[in-house]
């Protein structure tokens, strides 16, 4: 018999989100989720006496998962999916934790062991449990209800889709913020700030690729990486962009870089292979419009050792295309869905928009949140933006309304 139990899911160590939507991937295989919540920021709950390094805030979400398992089956699945994914289980009580994921409750059904108790025994207490569950139309017990969730109010919100990857320009030159975070100190706060902000990897630039550039040589390039990686490298997941072979050899040292973004197809086969080898992602770009180019790269990649799983598709906006070429890129974005890959959109504040706005290139975000909202539509995995705060806000109300 199939009961649907309400499930929370919680992180504070390491790269939050993604843990989360590890968790919720697990989950798959032995139950179906019904509903999920958006993702709210809180406080971590701590004794007074916690070491002052446990005080890091949780992602949480709340899941209604349809199961046949019991709910002591379930429990002994969810400890094992807490494992997987690098959860110690001699953690001390309290302390941060990659994943936590508890049985709130399961129906009307009441359990008191010593392994789990129904409703959970801390229910009253989790004001934010009680917020999402009625989010996602979970009924609790009457007698389990102590918040006001008309007026509770978590520190942040978020969604897991898309994945968000903030761009951080680390040159003089660039189109829209060129010079504002080429000091490392400044990058490394902007790098904080889009990792709070909601990005799941931080896209670090040292060579512009605007209209007109002056390309600068490699030494160059890693003169501009090198003090930054230093400051941001554990921040948050990385993706640099670079077609030339000695830098992506050189950020490949970074256990954090995730991702090497290869603008230009000119990274040699050398270096493919060690990304290969790494299993880092590696994004392929559509120069022009023939979508061929791009299905020759896949194909020329994967027999180098690179796994379509770990490739993303980029059509490039912005490169050796027209406005309009632009504008038709987007529109048919689903075409790159038959290469099998993820894809990738990089659309912010790019020069098309003058097409349809006045806005100047640093005022574009709201044309930029239109456009990654049309992309995400047509199956878009990754958007590449600027501006991730305002993205996030609006992702996450769409989310809240869609599935309200």
């Amino acid at each position: 018999m199939k009961e649907t139990v309400l499930l929370a899911l919680g992180s504070n160590l390491g790269d939050r989100l993604q843990n989360l939507r590890d968790a919720l991937d697990d989950l798959c295989s032995f139950g179906r989720a019904e509903r999920i919540s958006h993702v709210i920021e809180t406080k971590a709950l701590l004794p007074e006496d916690a070491p002052t390094e446990w005080n890091r805030p949780y992602l949480n979400l709340a899941a209604s998962l349809s199961t046949h398992l019991s709910p002591n089956q379930l429990l002994r699945a969810l400890k094992k999916i807490e494992k997987k994914l690098g959860r110690n289980g001699n953690t001390q009580r309290w302390s941060p934790r990659i994943v936590d994921i508890d049985i709130v409750a399961c129906g009307s059904l009441k359990v008191d062991s010593d392994l789990l108790t129904l409703p959970h025994a801390e229910l009253k207490n989790r004001d934010f449990w009680q917020f999402l569950a009625e989010e996602i139309g979970y009924a609790l017990p009457d007698s389990e209800i102590t918040c006001d969730t008309n007026r509770y109010q978590p520190l942040n919100h978020f969604v897991l889709r898309p994945k968000m990857l903030g761009i951080l320009n680390v040159t003089p030159d660039s189109f829209s913020d060129g010079g504002k975070f080429s000091d490392p100190i400044k990058a490394a706060e902007q790098a904080v700030k889009l990792r709070n902000d909601g990005a799941s990897l931080l896209d670090i630039g040292a060579q512009s690729t605007r209209p007109g550039y002056v390309e600068v040589p490699p030494a160059e390039e890693i003169s501009r990486l090198s003090p930054v990686l230093e400051r941001c490298g554990d921040v948050a997941p990385l993706s640099i962009d670079t077609y030339f072979d000695e830098v992506a050899e050189y950020v490949l040292k970074n256990p954090n870089v995730k991702c090497i973004n290869d603008q230009n197809s000119r990274l040699q086969p050398r270096v493919i292979k060690r990304i290969a080898d790494r299993g880092a992602k590696l994004v392929v770009m559509m120069h022009g419009t023939d979508l061929r180019q791009i299905e020759d790269r896949i194909r020329y990649l994967e027999n180098l050792g690179m796994s379509r799983s770990d490739l993303i598709a980029d059509p490039g906006v912005g490169f050796g295309k027209s406005r309009r070429e632009n504008m038709h890129i987007i529109k048919n974005l689903n075409s790159l869905k038959q290469f099998g890959c993820e894809i990738l959109l990089g659309a912010s504040r790019k020069s098309f928009i003058s097409a349809c706005s006045a806005a100047a290139a640093g005022d574009r975000d709201p044309e930029s949140v239109a456009a990654a909202n049309f992309a995400v539509g047509a199956g878009v995995d990754y958007i590449r933006i600027h501006n991730v705060r305002d993205h996030m806000r609006f992702f996450t109300v769409k989310y809240c309304l869609e599935n309200a």
